[in-house]
């Protein structure tokens, strides 16, 4: 082409006038119709205008007239990338490369290329050369955000990997690198990269931001959560949503005193929002409270808190951060059923869920379950080695898959070897930091025929989807042993032994008996770790949970050590420093009223899994908690080969020990009353023959409480028979 016809045409195109620069090329073609170049310009103007398809063909001539035309390859290769066809931009760009194989734009352009086709070692060669080159990096982490926007998180990786090992001090590249990871929902990366590019930009507030989400996401929460809050608010301290976040950052680690106390500030700068209403009076500043007046209290508010979110007008944004928050997590540990509570409780949630969602999820219709093959949906946030795990792994992994299709919903990102299990298990495994949309998607797509919500009560995205009907029959678990409340969940499977006559009275669901124990647990692969030397001291240990720890224990305890001066007492209760302090605080006057020695008592914090095992192997004897006794903890006690003493309480949740001792046998450690309860664990303090014996005893018969194969049957024979209840016969 002439420089006569090109000056025009490469002027009009400088000054974005694609318009002009077409109607010069095709009266300049209407006499040069061969003329590789002019076609080349004509798919330049054309790509300019946006007509893409009209481009790729003057392009095509114009290689086909002359494929040394290196230009038109590349206009080739771009216009590949614009339009997804990246097996065209990868021929396109090996041809500039071929031709041009000094350029660095053409080097960069491969290595674009290779890095979406996830050809990574290709691509690396090319831009080795591009590293020193000023602009290079900058335009490298365009690269990063052009792979999230096409869908490729691999490629977003790989390009942010490589620019914080060329310029490691780089916000930017860090930042690049946790929204890629982010992408690919690998959280522990997400996280530590976004935390080196916060500690690179302490100002930077989306960084910050997008630190905060992956850890939520990741369900990471603890110290460091509550850190990166803590620094949004500094960022924006005129922010209610931060100053809420921050709240609920504080309970997730459980400094529920600091929480009451940043909700309580809420309240009173932004006395018209909802949320610190509602996180207030779910929340006690010590969970197991200062006193049983103030317990008495709690309860109260908890009603009237209740009665307010009954009636109040609530706006759709207002409901959805409520739902986000907090669970009815500490009602579970309240004395009695709670029934009716719960019933309220559960009717509040469905009414946010409605208003949140603009009432776009309903229950489903009624519909018959199959007659053959069922399938089985499973719902929880804790498939991982947990004690959920631990209560109903093995019988729902010992569903037989040529009678069921099991549908596991994993609703959090964790993984280890249990979810492995899991997830080979079942038919389908989905996984991850999902909305509650998405899950209820997912659980309409699956067409289920029962659904199992595995422990309620411990997760606010399950609490919301158990508020809808998913499924013809919808069951809870003993794994958190305590009625939904909800209309929608149409069966609690309990345990036959630790069930009361009067059991079916403390739940709103219908009450099914699984036998004995009510879980198939696996012995511990540890054996019981040797006792130590006898030093005089009788060594008593609780070991529960500071919820389950109330007020009204405080007496029975103080009179206890009274009565056998010679005894210790640890408690290994999972607190925080906070909130073990507290206990020690309200331990204080009642060891002063018994005139115990408060050097008698110690107050243990969070332990290590081998911590835990020290203290329990350590013990004499195991005192249990009155009204939610221990579950998990009591067989690792038995395990042990360590007695422990019981009262058996009002609900099942305070019975599992008792019907533990009952299985082994083992009636002289379940006592009749509290005044009956602090009888035997004085006598058995001072009689260390007696605790010997009893060792010896549960070392003989510890094994019947594991490997229960017919609670695996009896189970299945329910997934089998269940029928629903809301789909007349």
């Amino acid at each position: 082409m002439s420089d006569q016809l090109a000056a025009p045409i490469q002027a009009a195109l400088a000054r974005g006038d694609a318009a002009a620069a077409e109607a010069l090329c095709r009266r300049a073609l209407a006499g040069h119709p061969n003329d590789a170049n002019l076609h080349f310009q004509l798919g330049r103007a054309l790509r300019a205008r946006g007509d893409r398809a009209s481009s790729e063909t003057a392009l095509r001539r114009a290689v086909a007239l002359d494929a040394r035309l290196a230009g038109a390859w590349h206009e080739l290769a771009v216009l590949g990338l614009e339009t997804g066809r990246i097996d065209a931009a990868d021929e396109a760009s090996a041809q500039v490369r071929a031709l041009m194989p000094d350029a660095l734009n053409g080097a960069f352009l491969r290595g674009h290329v290779l890095g979406l086709l996830q050809r990574f070692d290709e691509a690396e060669r090319e831009f080795a050369a591009l590293r020193p080159v000023t602009g290079v990096p900058a335009a490298r982490l365009g690269l990063v955000h052009d792979a999230l926007a096409r869908g490729v998180p691999t490629a977003a990786r790989y390009h942010a990997e490589r620019l914080v090992e060329w310029q490691p001090d780089l916000p930017a590249a860090w930042d690049a690198l946790g929204q890629a990871a982010a992408a690919l929902q690998d959280w522990p990366a997400s996280t530590a990269a976004l935390r080196r590019a916060s500690e690179l930009a302490p100002d930077d507030l989306p960084i910050w931001q997008r630190r905060d989400a992956a850890l939520d996401a990741a369900r990471q929460g603890g110290d460091e959560l509550v850190g990166v809050r803590e620094r949004l608010l500094r960022l924006q301290p005129d922010s209610a949503v931060a100053l809420e976040q921050l709240g609920l950052a504080q309970i997730g680690a459980h400094h529920t005193a600091a929480a009451v106390n940043t909700f309580r500030q809420a309240a009173q700068r932004w006395p018209q929002r909802l949320l610190p209403r509602w996180v207030r009076f779910h929340t006690p500043s010590l969970p197991c409270f200062e006193s049983e007046a103030q317990r008495a209290q709690w309860l109260q508010d908890f009603d009237q808190g209740l009665a307010e979110f009954e009636t109040a007008a609530i706006d759709a944004e207002s409901a959805q951060r409520i739902l986000g928050s907090v669970p009815s997590f500490a009602l579970a540990y309240q004395d009695g059923a709670h029934v009716e509570r719960h019933r309220r409780h559960a009717r509040v949630v469905r009414r946010l869920l409605d208003t949140a969602t603009g009432n776009a999820f309903g229950d489903i219709a009624p519909r018959p379950l199959r007659s053959g093959r069922r399938r089985i949906g499973l719902v929880s946030s804790c498939l991982h080695q947990h004690s959920v795990t631990r209560a109903w792994g093995e019988a729902l992994l010992a569903l037989p898959t040529d009678e069921f299709d099991l549908y596991v919903f994993h609703t959090s990102a964790r993984d280890d070897a249990m979810v492995q299990r899991f997830r080979a298990h079942a038919a389908r495994y989905v996984g991850g930091a999902h909305s509650f949309a998405v899950w209820t998607q997912r659980l309409r797509e699956a067409e289920l025929d029962v659904l199992i919500f595995l422990d309620l009560g411990l997760d606010v995205v399950n609490q919301c989807l158990a508020a809808l009907r998913h499924a013809p029959v919808q069951v809870s678990t003993w794994a958190h042993p305590v009625t939904s409340g909800a209309a929608t969940i149409d069966w609690f499977l309990s345990a036959q032994a630790s069930e009361p006559a009067e059991g079916a009275t403390h739940y709103s669901e219908l009450l099914h008996r699984l036998p004995r124990l009510g879980g198939c647990f696996l012995e511990p692969p540890q054996p019981p770790l040797p006792r130590r030397a006898p030093d005089g001291d009788t060594r008593l240990v609780c070991a529960q949970n500071l919820y389950k720890l109330l007020p009204r224990h405080d007496a029975l305890f103080g009179q206890i050590l009274a009565r056998a001066p010679d005894a210790t007492l640890d408690f290994l209760t999972a607190a925080t420093p906070e909130q073990a302090a507290g206990f020690e605080k309200r331990l204080a006057p009642v060891l002063r009223e018994f005139a115990v020695d408060p050097a008698r008592v110690r107050v243990h914090r969070t332990l290590s899994v081998d911590a835990y095992r020290r203290c329990v192997a350590d013990a004499d004897l195991l005192l249990d908690t009155l009204g939610f006794s221990g579950g998990i903890t009591t067989l690792d006690a038995l395990w042990q080969e360590r007695a422990w003493l019981t009262l058996p309480g009002q609900c099942m949740r305070g019975r599992q020990s008792s019907a533990m001792l009952q299985q082994l046998g083992l009636d002289t450690l379940i006592a009749r009353s509290e005044a009956d309860y602090a009888e035997r664990a004085v006598a058995l303090a001072d009689s260390p023959g007696q605790l010997r014996a009893l060792a010896h005893e549960i070392a003989g018969r510890k094994h019947v409480l594991f490997g229960d194969r017919e609670v695996c049957a009896a189970f299945i024979d329910f997934l089998h028979n269940v029928r629903s209840t809301t789909l007349s016969d």
